[in-house]
C-alpha cells in the first residue's frame, strides 16, 4: 500500500514538472527603445503591461526588456509630459517593439480680436471661445478649422470664463465693468449679466453644488454666484488683490490665489469658511489643478517660480522662468503647461519632477492656455491678437 501511494506521488510530481516545464516554454521575451522624434534616448520612461504584470523602465540607452511573458499582452509608454507612438499587442511572434515621442509643433495660427485672454473649449458643441479684452467681447471660433464664428459683446475688458455643465451657461468676468455676463451655450446669446465686487478676474465653477467662484481684485473678496437662479447669495472675505479661483470638487475644497498678500486662501466647499492660508511665492496670479491627486500649481509671477501645495500646505517649489502669466494642467500627460511672455513661448513641465521637457514658440505675449480632450493645446497670444494652436 505504501508503495502504491509513493507512486502515485512521483507519479503526481512528474505530471506537475511536466505543466510547469510546458508553461515555462510558453513564456517568451519582449525588448525594444524609447526615442524622441529625433532618434534619441529617452530614459526612466514607464513601460506598462496589461494583466498583472509589473512595469520596466528604460535605461540610459532607452532599452528596455521583459521576461516572461504569456499569452497576448497589451503594452505600452507612459512618460509625463510625452506623447508617444500608440501602444500595442504582443504574442510569442513579435519579440520587438520601439516606440518614439510624437513631435509637438504649432499647426496653426488663427486671428482673433484685440488683446485676448481667457480661453474656453466647449468640445461636446465644437467650439472655442476666447474673452477679448481689447474689444469688450467674446470671440467664437470653429474647432475644426478655426474660423470665427460669431463675436459677443459683454461687459468692459472681459477677462475669465467658465462652463457651468448643469445649467449650459458660460459666465464671463468683466475686470472692467464689475459684472459677469452670461452666455447660453447653445445659441451664444447674452441671457443676463450679474453685479458682483469691482474688478472681477479669476472666475471658476463647482460642478458637483452649481456654484460659480468669482475673484474681485480690487475689493479682496469671492463672489459665489447660485448656478440655478444666477444671483450673488455670498460675499467672502479673502486676501489681498485675489487674481484667481479654482476648485477642488472631489475635496470640496476652493483656492484663491491672493497676488497682493502672496497667499492662497483655502475655502471650505460647503461652508464658504477661510480654512488656512498658505503664503507661496511672490504676485501668485494663476493656479491649475491636478484632479486625480488635489495637487495645486501656483504661478507665482513675479518671481518666476510654482509652488506645488497640498491641502495642508506647499510640498516643493520649482523655479521657471521670468515674464511668465499663466499656467495650466494637462492630466493626459502629467504635464504643465506655462506661458513666457518674455520668450513668446509655451514651456512644457513633467508635473511629476517640475524639470522642464521643452519650448515651443507661440504668438506675441501668450497669455491664456485650454487644452482640447483631443490633445491640442490653444494659447491666446495677447499681443498680436492671435490663437496659436499646437497638437
Amino acid at each position: 500500500m505504501n508503495d502504491l501511494l509513493i507512486y502515485a506521488l512521483v507519479g503526481l510530481a512528474i505530471i506537475a514538472g511536466l505543466i510547469l516545464g510546458w508553461f515555462y516554454m510558453q513564456t517568451y521575451t519582449v525588448s525594444g527603445y524609447v526615442m524622441n522624434f529625433e532618434g534619441q534616448p529617452i530614459r526612466n520612461a514607464e513601460i506598462v503591461f496589461s494583466g498583472n504584470y509589473s512595469s520596466v523602465y528604460t535605461n540610459d540607452q532607452g532599452y528596455w526588456v521583459k521576461n516572461g511573458l504569456n499569452g497576448k499582452v497589451a503594452v505600452d509608454v507612459v512618460m509625463a509630459g510625452w506623447r508617444f507612438t500608440p501602444g500595442v499587442t504582443v504574442n510569442e511572434s513579435r519579440s520587438n517593439v520601439d516606440f518614439f515621442g510624437i513631435q509637438q509643433r504649432v499647426i496653426t495660427i488663427f486671428p482673433v480680436g484685440q488683446k485676448p485672454r481667457d480661453i474656453l473649449i466647449d468640445s461636446q458643441n465644437g467650439k472655442g471661445y476666447v474673452t477679448v479684452s481689447g474689444e469688450n467681447s467674446v470671440d467664437v471660433f470653429d474647432l475644426n478649422n478655426y474660423s470665427i464664428l460669431s463675436k459677443i459683446s459683454v461687459g468692459m475688458t472681459p477677462w475669465g470664463i467658465a462652463l457651468d455643465k448643469n445649467n449650459g451657461k458660460i459666465y464671463v468676468s468683466n475686470f472692467g465693468g464689475n459684472t459677469i455676463t452670461v452666455i447660453d451655450e447653445k445659441s451664444d446669446k447674452v441671457v443676463s449679466n450679474i453685479k458682483v465686487g469691482n474688478e472681477p478676474l479669476g472666475i471658476a465653477i463647482d460642478q458637483k453644488t452649481d456654484k460659480i467662484y468669482v475673484a474681485n481684485n480690487f475689493d479682496n473678496t469671492v463672489s459665489v454666484i447660485d448656478g440655478k437662479t444666477n444671483s450673488v447669495f455670498e460675499t467672502i472675505n479673502v486676501g489681498k488683490s485675489p487674481s484667481d479661483v479654482v476648485v477642488d470638487e472631489n475635496n470640496n475644497i476652493v483656492y484663491v490665489a491672493n497676488a497682493g498678500s502672496n497667499t492662497i486662501s483655502v475655502l471650505n466647499g460647503s461652508t464658504g469658511m477661510v480654512t488656512k492660508t498658505l503664503n507661496v511665492g511672490m504676485n501668485p496670479s494663476a493656479m491649475a489643478l491636478n484632479p486625480k491627486n488635489g495637487m495645486l500649481y501656483v504661478l507665482n509671477v513675479s518671481d518666476g517660480t510654482i509652488s506645488i501645495i497640498k491641502e495642508s500646505g506647499v510640498v516643493k517649489t520649482v523655479n521657471i522662468a521670468s515674464g511668465v502669466d499663466e499656467i495650466a494642467f494637462d492630466p493626459s500627460v502629467d504635464a504643465i503647461y506655462v506661458a513666457d511672455a518674455k520668450d513668446n513661448a509655451l514651456i512644457f513641465i513633467n508635473a511629476k519632477t517640475g524639470s522642464i521637457i521643452k519650448k515651443i514658440s507661440v504668438g506675441t505675449d501668450p497669455f491664456g492656455i485650454a487644452i482640447d480632450p483631443k490633445g491640442e493645446i490653444y494659447v491666446s497670444n495677447y499681443g498680436n491678437g492671435t490663437i496659436s494652436v499646437i497638437n
